[in-house]
């Protein structure tokens, strides 16, 4: 979903790590030190990593680069957009070279896979705690490893409950569930009174985390998801799957879910606000009987939303202005500037509570912005932290088909995951 959200607001970004470790070499573009000779101080050139802004944003980005470049005599910016096709090449062959960008826009997991691997500055020892103090601390909580933060929150997609409020009153029910266990209560009187799902979850990892289980010990070297916990939440999820009130197939398909919600066969789905903008384009005819509210949270009390953050890599020989670039990129006025232009809301608390997300309560669209902005501070986006991140997260997430859809027995399985993820982090 992550994925298709990226993609949906051309912002994404594919980031394979190699050996990198804590080098002091100067960054691609850097060979100005700062120093100065002769009496004049050399210009400091930072270089700024971007994906498949240009031409959409090319505009604002380079707005907020005259701007920073007026109000920092001395420092230069050079920004590199790159295509999605040549993301990976560029940048692995920068990293291997010690030459990374001194500041560049990387998604959670790929972040702290950087982080786990020395790559990254913490900011937690380099920033200031004035520059780290206004952003929202469940987002900072997602670019954290233990007590070090790798990253500045630029955006997020908080998840919001897009909902068709005539089968949620066909059902017998005033209002859609808020959490998960309301969800779990009412999906079957649902399914039962309508003939449609209630709702479709999301990934099996996120569902685990959302509901306050986590998926990794403390110190990341072996898996935490196998508890009492599970095994009822699994239980509770393959009872409805097996009486036909839970969807067995096709969980985390945006596509799937507006496909059914068209036909009446959804009544809720819980992503971001751009769904609203789906379903105005591709089901027109739903709108009339379509509402919004807050997202359904899990037990813990937090939903998953896809961030983007800011992150600046130890080979950049100028990480106090590189640190200083990017909370001025991630502050208040700018992060504003783009709610404005893009699908994606502010990750500080300031810009978050602007009346620009308040000021439209006629519109649906409006309606959903404003759901959004609240969403902001319970969103969460899952990263583990680990080198084999993407091989952890798709055996956990694999448990789906094994419990729902290959009817093997929940605790069996969750043993086995265990052990599978137990020897992935060895």
């Amino acid at each position: 979903m992550k994925k298709t959200l990226a993609i949906l607001m051309t912002f994404t970004l594919l980031f394979v790590l190699t050996a990198c470790g804590s080098s002091s070499q100067s960054a691609t573009g850097n060979k100005d030190n700062g120093n100065t000779q002769g009496g004049k101080k050399e210009t400091v050139t930072l270089e700024f990593w971007t994906l498949s802004l240009q031409p959409t944003f090319t505009d604002y980005i380079n707005g907020i680069i005259k701007d920073f470049e007026s109000e920092n005599e001395g420092i230069k910016i050079k920004w590199t957009d790159l295509p999605y096709d040549a993301m990976q090449s560029k940048l692995v062959a920068q990293i291997a070279g010690s030459k990374a960008p001194d500041v560049v826009n990387i998604w959670t997991t790929l972040l702290l896979g950087m982080a786990g691997k020395d790559a990254l500055v913490d900011l937690k020892t380099t920033a200031s705690a004035e520059q780290l103090a206004p952003y929202l601390e469940s987002l900072t909580k997602s670019n954290m490893i233990g007590d070090g933060m790798y990253g500045i929150p630029w955006y997020v997609t908080p998840p919001i409950s897009t909902y068709n409020t005539e089968l949620i009153q066909k059902a017998g029910f005033d209002n859609p569930p808020s959490n998960y266990k309301e969800m779990l209560a009412m999906a079957k009187q649902m399914k039962e009174n309508t003939g449609a799902f209630l709702y479709f979850p999301n990934e099996m990892a996120q569902v685990l985390y959302s509901n306050g289980i986590e998926i990794l010990s403390a110190d990341k070297k072996s898996a935490a998801f196998n508890t009492p916990e599970a095994l009822e939440l699994l239980t509770e999820i393959k009872k409805g799957v097996d009486e036909g009130w839970m969807p067995k197939t096709d969980w985390n398909s945006w596509d799937q879910m507006i496909k059914l919600y068209a036909q009446d066969k959804l009544a809720l789905i819980s992503l971001g606000a751009q769904t609203v903008t789906r379903i105005e384009n591709e089901a027109p005819g739903s709108v009339s009987k379509t509402a919004v509210r807050a997202p359904l949270l899990g037990n813990a009390g937090i939903a998953q939303g896809a961030l983007q953050s800011l992150a600046i890599p130890k080979a950049s020989k100028h990480q106090e202005e590189a640190i200083r670039f990017a909370t001025f990129v991630a502050s208040d006025k700018y992060l504003l500037e783009f709610a404005k232009l893009a699908a994606i809301m502010p990750t500080t608390q300031t810009a978050s509570a602007d009346p620009f997300f308040t000021s439209d309560t006629e519109t649906l669209s409006g309606q959903a912005r404003a759901e959004a902005a609240k969403a902001t501070a319970v969103s969460f986006d899952l990263g583990l932290g680990v080198e084999k991140e993407s091989e952890v997260t798709s055996t956990i997430n694999g448990m789906f088909e094994s419990i729902m859809q290959a009817n093997k027995d929940p605790q069996t399985v969750l043993n086995d995951v265990e052990a599978k993820v137990n020897e992935l982090l060895k």
